[in-house]
């Protein structure tokens, strides 16, 4: 009982300053004297995505390395193929593949190339709009999707459910006040327009629950970024001046014998002759040293973690790598890039457009129905040993723990198309006569004549 009690008095007058120091992260002193945090919203400071954005922009414009960042993420998660979807009905495959080849509504990209745009654009703005839009001279569906970058939202409008230009219906958007044209184009008046939620897709990954704005992918990382590249052009000015090995002429009463109104430029290995009474002093320029490559290599460490790429990628340094140390880093960015495709780009973009695009199709009648249970096939990162993969998977199939049609799905063809294939090709062979190595009806994976096929060439 006296422990009781002398337990609660200890909390009754315990300061609450010591009640914080119990957290390291809560706690003060020298070692976070330059670590100032503010308690905020996400959807505080709205001037920030401008501020962020415009320099990442300007960063991936100028620095290979930002542009080497930007471009390894938009490949490796949408690449050439793009995420395309898997219908059961034959009637909405052929439709969609006819659809994707002019989806856009300037007439310049493809579905695929359209979303490498999107998620470009969310990678260096952290957001964009994608604006669907009905073309009536089209043939087939006439549904057409554009992108239109942050700066197109009116962030001036406002009013009692307007906030920043986004109209909210309770916690949901319900549309987006956007310019005509875009408000970056010297001497053009561009008014915005209101557009419904239900015609216009906002893309972006949200940085905190309740956020209603994307940042920027490159902001934890933009500051290295442009430090790195001053320090490396800092570096490559050092070289150039460490490769300058030149004279320089003193006289005694320090007149310059070369020009009367300048000083002689420093050319590597520069000479001239020498009047009497004067003397030469050899330039000692300093050395580049053997720091810089260390400091490069951690500098692009870092960056590429805050990235959430593997280091050999950004740099294409690969010679401090081994296999097992390859393919882990491999597997880490194959699950970063699986989250980008099938948590943001599938549920935020692909799947709004199909369901739009489907039920056109309906409208239209080029389909009885909408579509059931339709998979989205997103390219797959390719690992370091592609045999050691396809002999997994097989033993996988072998061994109930998946199908072949399954496997084949991931790849992102249909188990019945590629069967007509191998029919069609395993008949012309044999009309042909041809035995190849690759027929597994005649010939061992050892490269042997298949038992059975000796056999009945011996009847």
């Amino acid at each position: 009982m006296i422990s009781r009690i002398q337990s609660a008095w200890r909390a009754l007058t315990t300061p609450a300053t010591r009640t914080a120091a119990l957290w390291d992260a809560a706690g003060a002193g020298n070692r976070w004297a330059n670590a100032p945090a503010v308690a905020a919203s996400p959807n505080m400071h709205w001037d920030n995505p401008a501020i962020s954005r415009a320099r990442a922009e300007h960063q991936y414009r100028n620095d290979a390395l930002c542009r080497k960042v930007v471009e390894s993420v938009c490949n490796s998660t949408v690449g050439a193929n793009g995420i395309q979807p898997l219908f059961k009905e034959r009637e909405f495959q052929a439709a969609w593949s006819d659809w994707a080849t002019h989806c856009d509504a300037e007439g310049r990209l493809n579905w695929e190339a359209f979303q490498w745009q999107v998620l470009r654009a969310v990678v260096i703005s952290g957001e964009c709009f994608v604006l669907l839009s009905m073309d009536p001279a089209a043939d087939g569906i006439p549904l057409r999707v554009q992108i239109l970058g942050p700066e197109f939202l009116d962030t001036s409008r406002s009013d009692e459910s307007t906030y920043a230009g986004i109209r909210y219906s309770g916690a949901k958007p319900e549309g987006y006040w956007l310019y005509e044209r875009n408000p970056g184009i010297n001497r053009f008046n561009s008014k915005s327009r209101y557009v419904s939620a239900v015609d216009c897709f906002h893309v972006f990954r949200p940085t905190a629950p309740g956020a209603q704005r994307g940042q920027s992918w490159l902001s934890p990382v933009l500051l290295p970024l442009k430090e790195v590249q001053e320090y490396m052009e800092a570096a490559l000015v050092k070289a150039k001046v460490a490769a300058l090995y030149a004279g320089f002429i003193r006289t005694v009463d320090g007149a310059n014998p070369i020009a009367t109104n300048g000083v002689p430029t420093l050319e590597p290995g520069s000479m001239t002759r020498l009047l009497p009474t004067e003397e030469v002093t050899f330039s000692e320029p300093p050395d580049v040293g053997t720091s810089f490559d260390p400091f490069i290599r951690s500098q692009l460490r870092r960056i590429a973690a805050g990235i959430g790429i593997p280091y050999e990628i950004l740099s294409g340094d690969n010679s401090q790598i081994t296999f097992a140390s390859g393919r882990h880093g491999l597997l880490e960015y194959k699950r970063t890039i699986e989250a980008v495709q099938y948590l943001l780009l599938v549920p935020r973009l692909c799947e709004p457009i199909l369901e739009r695009w489907a039920s056109l199709a309906v409208a239209l009648g080029l389909a009885s129905s909408m579509p059931v249970k339709t998979r989205w096939i997103a390219p797959v990162l390719a690992m370091l040993d592609e045999g050691a993969e396809v002999r997994a998977t097989v033993a996988e199939i072998r061994n109930g723990l998946t199908s072949r049609s399954e496997a084949v799905t991931k790849r992102g063809w249909r188990s019945e198309e590629i069967d007509a294939e191998i029919a069609a090709d395993n008949e012309r062979a044999d009309r042909l006569g041809l035995t190849l190595d690759c027929d597994p009806r005649k010939i061992t994976q050892q490269g042997q004549e298949q038992q059975s096929q000796t056999t009945t060439e011996a009847k």
